[in-house]
């Protein structure tokens, strides 16, 4: 691990210990720990700290770490003991990027080839017609990069094949959404219909809406089905149960797809057992006069958070994806002479959202994907202040994609918190030619002294937290970025805290930090790398408090 990373430098030994002593000798002498875990390999995060094999915790922290005869010295007559079985125990992982409560809000057609590369044009037609053969209500389909690449009129097309029934395609990845006239009339959307800040209406070379929603316009599935707290509440709390069994205790919420009040009333319904951050969708909190209204948002919900939860953000959406073909890039896209991609916002509006997001409290989350929206974004902050006024803002770039080895000194002197998603690092190749042009970094940040953090960006296979640590360490193709297996844990745990500015609260298993933990099923520091997403969680803590326990736990 490199030392240069801030999330691995943390406390001082000399302060653990001290505040080992502290915590310790304010407890009265018949007071004793809630819970030990003992017989454990402790991963603490902190170099130098890797000899501990047992935790005190008490009051929803952690008390005490190091040897199990220390540790069960402290047991008094109603102390917990967990024997681990000298199996791993890591802090808590955190999710750092998830989507959410992002459902089709029918039930979708069947169509081949999902995820990649999806149904052609001419297949997913041929299934609309035939559903409108019977189905008057709204027909939805996932598709892949081989209908959002595809440059037909898609309104005429659809319309064709289902002139009265209203029909709504997505890319499952998003940043693709397609209607036909029937569901524009049924949306009330009009010809004239304008452009939202970060986003704009597809139209013919006559005008005329052309059945296609680009970004901040891509609100045709919410529009057909609006969130409700119930809603959320079960998609979240379904979400819970998926991560409680990784080990997940907090979880980075990128709030597409609804408001935050809306998000929060979910939130409050479900009482999380685990730590929430939401970052809230810049786009879905403006209009195109007010950008600042983001941040009004934001400052109007957070005093009604729940429990567990916090508000961040705003999250703002820069640029599409390669995908779609829709992140501006430096060079032309394969296939599409003088095609680069695109920026959702001008040089003066993104130029007045950094400048707000300077000035105010809480973080930026920045999706910018193509390397050169990366540019004029990291040219842009540099323009608006030096790195030293930036870097306790610590911003996030979302994907991170774009950063190329050109720019590392630029995302290091602005204290950018890189987060990635390493399912993007085996995306398979399209039409012969990867999806990404350039191979994205990820061993160059750590060297460079950057923090990174994973997050999942994906669905409930895809956001296996192990299967993104194998990926990471592996990096198909690009071998010689993977990280070691330390550091692919690194960036579950501390590097993930960090983006969060959270870094002094949890992502560690030291003296004073949250008890968030996890004894998972599996050595990841000896295992084959093969074996990684088979891993479970068997004993999952936030706060000090089990919200998730596997019978096949050993206990003494």
């Amino acid at each position: 691990m490199n030392a240069k990373q801030p999330y691995l430098v943390g406390y001082r030994f000399a302060w653990a210990c001290a505040a080992m002593l502290l915590s310790t000798a304010g407890h009265e002498a018949n007071a004793a720990p809630e819970l030990l875990l003992v017989n454990a390999k402790i991963f603490t995060g902190t170099p130098g700290r890797s000899e501990a094999t047992a935790v005190a915790i008490e009051d929803h922290r952690i008390l005490a770490i190091g040897s199990d005869d220390a540790i069960r010295k402290l047991a008094g007559p109603d102390t917990r003991i967990i024997d681990a079985g000298g199996r791993l125990v890591t802090p808590g992982l955190i999710e750092a990027h998830v989507h959410l409560a992002q459902n089709v809000p029918t039930p979708p057609l069947r169509l081949p080839g999902l995820p990649f590369p999806g149904p052609t044009g001419d297949e997913t037609l041929a299934a609309v017609a035939a559903a409108a053969k019977t189905q008057t209500t709204w027909i939805t389909a996932y598709v892949g990069p081989s209908v959002a690449r595809d440059q037909r009129n898609w309104r005429e097309a659809l319309d064709a094949a289902a002139p009265d029934t209203p029909v709504f395609l997505r890319g499952f990845w998003g940043h693709t959404s397609i209607v036909n006239s029937a569901g524009l009339r049924s949306l009330g959307i009009p010809e004239d219909v304008a452009d939202p800040l970060g986003g704009w209406w597809g139209r013919d070379a006559g005008g005329r809406l052309d059945g296609r929603a680009y970004e901040a316009a891509e609100t045709i599935g919410p529009r057909i089905r609006p969130a409700t707290p119930e809603f959320l509440a079960q998609a979240f709390g379904e979400a819970e149960q998926r991560y409680a069994r990784w080990g997940v205790t907090s979880i980075h919420l990128m709030n597409s797809d609804k408001s935050v009040p809306m998000t929060l009333a979910g939130l409050a319904r479900l009482k999380p057992a685990q730590k929430w951050t939401v970052y809230s969708w810049g786009a879905w909190e403006t209009s195109p006069q007010h950008i600042v209204d983001a941040w009004n948002v934001i400052d109007a919900a957070t005093p009604h958070a729940p429990p567990r939860v916090r508000v961040e953000g705003p999250k703002w959406v820069l640029d599409g994806s390669p995908i779609e073909q829709w992140a501006f890039q430096r060079e032309a896209y394969a296939g599409r002479p003088g095609w680069r991609g695109r920026s959702d916002y001008t040089d003066a509006q993104l130029r007045e959202i950094l400048q707000l997001g300077l000035k105010r409290p809480t973080q930026l989350a920045l999706h910018a994907v193509g390397d050169a929206e990366t540019d004029r974004l990291l040219d842009t902050m540099l323009s608006i202040a030096p790195g030293d006024a930036w870097r306790p803002k610590r911003v996030r770039i979302e994907h991170g994609d774009g950063i190329r080895p050109d720019t590392l000194e630029k995302v290091r002197r602005l204290g950018i918190v890189v987060v990635q998603n390493p399912t993007h690092l085996a995306l398979p190749m399209i039409d012969g030619r990867p999806m990404i042009d350039h191979p994205a970094l990820l061993k160059s940040f750590l060297a460079a002294g950057i923090v990174l953090a994973f997050g999942s960006d994906g669905g409930p296979a895809e956001a296996n937290p192990f299967l993104n640590m194998m990926l990471a360490i592996q990096y198909p193709g690009q071998p010689a970025e993977g990280l070691t297996r330390e550091q692919s844990l690194a960036a579950y745990t501390s590097g993930a805290a960090f983006a969060e500015r959270q870094e002094n609260l949890k992502g560690r298993i030291a003296v004073g930090m949250a008890a968030d933990l996890a004894v998972l099923s599996q050595d990841l520091l000896t295992v084959p790398l093969a074996q990684f997403p088979k891993t479970t969680s068997l004993l999952t803590i936030v706060d000090g408090e089990v919200i998730y326990e596997d019978p096949a736990l050993v206990r003494p």
